[in-house]
Formats: structure tokens, C-alpha cells, sequence
């Protein structure tokens, strides 16, 4: 290459960058498109193009450009960690791991690389790695925020859930940009402990910053339930069910509190909703069990009938049907369908 070749190629690798961190991409693809005409196996301009694709979410094209450094050097870290960055927006975790470890074996202290690695080993089930990388990470920043919410959420789907509270208390006693996820989980983590009121604080707390927070809203409605309080579980998830009315399992689940309240007609309005989303056999169930308590004993059982036509030998809609048969002084309606069970 010329001299005055070289100079171009800098020159245009300098514009290239000062475009990529402008946030002008399709102008720096351009500029380094131009420069590795000029010199296909430059790094410099193979990984700001890797860069831009990886930005612009390119990341099969990214992946190529950071291969094409690592042929020509193979511990070029730049590269390195733009490869495993690009299998990870492919969605490919495990090719990104091995490309992460050999980053780490030369720059030993980036906890950020730690962290996707843990991220990376989470999304394979691979809780023990995930963890040991997690602490790694936090050995060098105490309170990383995506560390302690990744290691939090290993330990949270282990059930460890003293573990899990560690790691978001301390979280949220240092950083405010995750507030309403965290108390959502930390009212999760207590919810699942049966310690209600305390669920329900940090679930309040969450609703303060996000009134509209589905997860914190069905967690506020679940401590009632558990509360025996149904009437404002069903309170709590109505609210839900404005903002998702194609929510199916939930319209039945509130039908089905809903009788047991007796209000019967809010009932059938909320399993006719869950119908009109799609075929639910429980919302159909439930509609059997406001006729029969409507003393309605025909319309009962043709609900059941009807629930059995598209599941023939569903156990839950049999014994419905055989409960509702020995009401209504129907003893070998109610036989026939016992027989079906044991069959």
C-alpha cells in the first residue's frame, strides 16, 4: 500500500469513528466501507465496521468483521469481545462464551465481560457458572447493578430466596434506575414465603412509581387472595384486566373469585370474556358452577357436556359433572360419569 493509501485509511478510520460514537452509523458503514476497499485486513477498520453492524443490530455481518480480525490475530481484544458480543445479540450463548474467556485470560479485570459471561451461563441453565461469574464480578464492583440483578435473579428462580433478597436489598439500597423491578421481585420473594404484608409494602411501593405495573398489581391481588380476601384480589386484578383484556387465564381466574364471592353475575361476565379470547374448558367449568348455584341444574350440566366435547375424559370436568348430576337427584347421571373417571 502507498503512502499516500495509508494515510487515506487512517484518515478515514479517525472519520469512521468520530461518525460510529456521533451515532451517525449508516455514515460511518459508509466511511469504513470505503477504507477496507483500500485495506481489507486492517483491524482498526474491521472492528469499527463489526462495531456498526453490531449497533445497527447486523449482528451475523458484526460477527464476520470481528472473525476476520481474530484470522489476522487471534488475541486482539477489541475483537475478541466484539465476537462474543455479536453471538449474543445472535441469540447463540454458547458460541459467545468461549470468545468472553479468551478476553478475560488477557484483561482479567473487566467485570462487565464477567457479567455478560454469567448472563450468557444463566440463559443455559447453567446456574453454577452463572454464579461463580457473578461473584467474580462483584469481587471488582461491589454493587454492579446488572451483576446484582443477574445473580439475584439465579438465586430467585433457585428458590435461595435469602440469597435472592441479599442481592436486591443491596441493589436497591444503591441504585434507583431498577427501583420498581426490584420491589416487584422482593415482593415476589416474600409473597412466595407467605409473608404478605410485607409482599404487599414493597409491591405498594412499586405502584407509587408505576401505577400501571402488572406484575406488582397481580402480586398486590395474590397477598389479598392469600389473605382470604377476595374481594380486593379481584379488586387488584380487574386493573389488569383493563390494560390486558386478552388476558385469558386471568379473566378466569377472577370469575372464579368472583363466585366465591357470590356475585354471580360479575362472574359470568368475566368467564364470557375469557371465551370470547379463546376456548378455556375451567372458564366453561365455572360457568357450570354459577347455573347450578342459579339453581339452574339443566344449563349446569349441558356447560359440562360442553366442556367434555372438546377434552372427552378431562377428570376436573367429570367430577363437576358428577357433583352436579347427585344435586340435582340424577344418581346414575352421576354414576355414568364416575365410571368415565375410572376408565
Amino acid at each position: 500500500m502507498s503512502g499516500i493509501s495509508k494515510k487515506a485509511v487512517i484518515e478515514l478510520s479517525k472519520k469512521g469513528s468520530r461518525l460510529f460514537r456521533a451515532g451517525q452509523l449508516l455514515e460511518a458503514e459508509e466511511v469504513y466501507a470505503e477504507a477496507k476497499t483500500l485495506d481489507p485486513e486492517n483491524p482498526y477498520i474491521l472492528s469499527g465496521l463489526g462495531d456498526v453492524y453490531r449497533k445497527l443490530n447486523r449482528f451475523q455481518e458484526s460477527g464476520e468483521q470481528y472473525d476476520a480480525v481474530l484470522k489476522l490475530d487471534n488475541n486482539n481484544i477489541f475483537a475478541l469481545r466484539g465476537a462474543g458480543d455479536a453471538r449474543r445479540g445472535m441469540k447463540k450463548p454458547l458460541e459467545a462464551i468461549p470468545f468472553w474467556l479468551r478476553y478475560l485470560e488477557i484483561n482479567e479485570k473487566d467485570s462487565h465481560v464477567m457479567v455478560r459471561i454469567a448472563d450468557a451461563y444463566h440463559k443455559l441453565n447453567d446456574a453454577e457458572n452463572a454464579i461463580d461469574f457473578y461473584e467474580q464480578s462483584l469481587v471488582i464492583k461491589p454493587y454492579d447493578p446488572f451483576a446484582l440483578l443477574g445473580l439475584g435473579n439465579v438465586y430467585y428462580a433457585r428458590q435461595d430466596d435469602e440469597r435472592a433478597l441479599d442481592c436486591f436489598e443491596r441493589l436497591l439500597s444503591k441504585n434507583s434506575s431498577h427501583n420498581v423491578v426490584l420491589m416487584t421481585m422482593i415482593g415476589n420473594i416474600y409473597r412466595r414465603r407467605k409473608e404478605f404484608d410485607r409482599a404487599m409494602d414493597y409491591y405498594e411501593n412499586a405502584l407509587d412509581l408505576d401505577p400501571k405495573n402488572n406484575f406488582a398489581l397481580f402480586g398486590m391481588g395474590d397477598c389479598f387472595r392469600g389473605k382470604l380476601n377476595m374481594g380486593k384480589a379481584v379488586f387488584w386484578w380487574d386493573k389488569i384486566l383493563d390494560q390486558e383484556p386478552e388476558n385469558q387465564s386471568l379473566w378466569t381466574r377472577v370469575g372464579d373469585a368472583l363466585v366465591s364471592l357470590d356475585r354471580l353475575d360479575d362472574a359470568i361476565e368475566h368467564y364470557s370474556a375469557s371465551l370470547k379470547v379463546d376456548h378455556d374448558l375451567y372458564a366453561v367449568l365455572g360457568l357450570a358452577r354459577v347455573a347450578q348455584k342459579q339453581n339452574d341444574n339443566d344449563k349446569a350440566i349441558r356447560y359440562c357436556e360442553q366442556a367434555l366435547e372438546v377434552d372427552t375424559d378431562n377428570v376436573r370436568a367429570l367430577e363437576t359433572l358428577a357433583g352436579i348430576c347427585d344435586a340435582a337427584g340424577l344418581p346414575d347421571k352421576a354414576q355414568a360419569a364416575r365410571d368415565r373417571i375410572k376408565h
